[in-house]
């Protein structure tokens, strides 16, 4: 027998064994399963009453609200496609991003209308515009979120979706590298990577989750369905303010959560974190961008909680390596377990990954040759939306080729050493930007760093470090310098530090790169 992978059966089975936990919290907002089940019936059928046409995308701008729960779910049920944007694009961004998509309706939070009243009068598909948390006090707002939802019916009228590569949702890629492509995934895709992520974190009934990192990314999106897999509990967190956050944790007591490195230097350089009881917590995903071995071992003696790292694209759903520890390597010292936590990690269930050089030949396992990662499994996209060229481009031979350049330790971890377009070649040699962040970041005035290729005359390129200091720190160009040779070899030192009061970022904390190499 062979029964479709479909987000449906993952809400059912939650709903079956769990009907009266809490699911959801959002503020003074507290959902059970059953009532979750309840409130995505009526998406599916205020869908229904929209009169979207049966593949509609529909576009969620929005806050981590409960609805984001409810919309997941009933997208899946619906047969339509969710496609989640960042809060923090331009005007021309959501221009594009919605007539690419030719969406039909849009979900916006009332903190975005002035945005979404200038896009509206660019986009040609979109027939709804749905305000949350808001009134409808202009002729173009056609819909309240909760004015719909009051008006479906709470009754199942969903039919199951039979076709398991049918496209559920459609991501934009940050734009790290340019314009912004529409990722679809399927719904054998994200059935396929809940499993997976069950698996890797060994998440339980008792995993109360927090969502700090956007759920319009997937970096934190894809726990929306292990932990709903699992009957675990789903804590919201509207707006990342540091102290709110550690509030938020006490009191609900959150077991864990996934927070790229700008967060967590923030919450640890929070005066008073010691106030705040942390006692239930115990681990924290480290995923986005990397973090130093001290930096981890400064948030685990911080939070009294364990490191994992966490590694994936928006491409493959995204989970594809994680950074447990094996057991053979337990009884190492404290500084060779952070160099193995801290690295990209170990390929996770269900997933083939390779490092491969340019021939496509598996690289030695020596923690020097450097490849290219290529992976396949059941979580690799269906393709890029309308883009075959690209598509083919980037899956070919039966792998996705993600472009993200690594070695492989000799107990078979990954470390991540640049974006093949981020390579820095000086004189001929190779230099991995992530080495170099990694010696900054161990110099104890650093808040966060990034470096990248600078022109030289006589080398080509040469690295170049941009720098964020702790408050009140007075660290002068030379005197990190100094502390990177002192780490590395002379010739990955940068030549050149830039002092900035912060560095440019996408919605969901990856720094720019792009943008630092505009502005430098």
């Amino acid at each position: 027998m062979q029964v479709p992978m479909t987000p449906a059966r993952i809400l059912r089975r939650a709903v079956k064994l769990y009907a009266d936990k809490t699911a959801v919290v959002d503020g003074n907002i507290r959902l059970t399963y059953r009532e979750v089940q309840q409130r995505v019936n009526r998406v599916v059928n205020a869908i229904q009453d929209l009169k979207l046409s049966s593949n509609a995308r529909i576009a969620v701008v929005d806050y981590n609200t409960y609805r984001y729960m409810e919309l997941y779910f009933g997208g899946a049920r619906s047969g339509r496609i969710l496609s989640p944007l960042n809060i923090r694009l331009s005007e021309e961004e959501y221009v594009h991003i919605l007539e690419n998509s030719r969406a039909e309706a849009v979900i916006f939070h009332q903190d975005f209308k002035p945005m979404m009243e200038r896009v509206r009068h660019r986009v040609s598909t979109v027939n709804h515009w749905v305000i949350a948390d808001g009134e409808v006090s202009d002729p173009w707002i056609t819909h309240t979120y909760e004015g719909l939802m009051e008006a479906a019916s709470p009754e199942d009228t969903a039919v199951d979706i039979d076709d398991e590569n049918a496209t559920l949702n459609l991501y934009y890629t940050s734009g790290t590298t340019g314009r912004p492509k529409g990722v679809e995934l399927t719904h054998r895709n994200i059935y396929a990577n809940a499993l997976t992520t069950i698996i890797s974190f060994k998440i339980d009934d008792a995993t109360t989750w927090h969502h700090i990192a956007p759920l319009f990314h997937l970096a934190d999106a894809f726990f929306i369905w292990s932990v709903t897999y699992q009957g675990g509990c789903h804590v919201m967190q509207r707006n990342f303010v540091p102290d709110e956050v550690l509030a938020t944790m006490e009191k609900e007591r959150v077991v864990a959560a996934m927070m790229v490195p700008t967060m967590i230097n923030f919450l640890l350089d929070l005066p008073g974190i010691d106030r705040y009881d942390l006692s239930a917590l115990e681990w924290i995903m480290v995923g986005g961008a990397p973090m130093s071995p001290a930096n981890a071992e400064r948030m685990m003696e911080k939070l009294g909680c364990r490191y994992l790292s966490g590694y994936g694209l928006t491409e493959t759903t995204p989970l594809l390596t994680v950074g447990n520890l094996k057991s053979t390597l337990a009884d190492r010292s404290l500084s060779e377990r952070l160099g193995f936590i801290t690295r990209t990690g170990l390929e996770v269930t269900g997933v083939d990954l390779r490092v491969v050089d340019a021939s496509g030949e598996d690289v030695p396992w020596d923690s020097a040759s450097v490849g290219e990662i290529i992976v396949r499994g059941d979580n690799v996209m269906k393709g890029y939306w309308e883009m075959p060229e690209e598509t083919e481009n980037a899956i070919r031979n039966g792998y996705f080729h993600t472009g993200d350049l690594a070695c492989v330790d000799s107990q078979g971890y990954v470390l991540i050493v640049d974006r093949a377009k981020d390579i820095i070649i000086s004189g001929g040699e190779n230099i991995g930007s992530v080495e170099v962040e990694n010696a900054i970041y161990t110099h104890p005035d650093v808040l966060e760093c990034a470096v990248i290729a600078m022109a030289d005359e006589r080398w080509g390129e040469v690295p170049k470090a941009v720098v964020v200091l702790r408050e009140r720190a007075e660290v002068v160009e030379q005197q990190l310098i100094d502390h990177c040779r002192e780490r590395l070899a002379r010739f990955k030192a940068p030549k050149k530090v830039v002092f900035v009061k912060e560095l440019p970022k996408t919605g969901s904390g990856k720094i720019l790169k792009v943008k630092l190499r505009e502005i430098s």
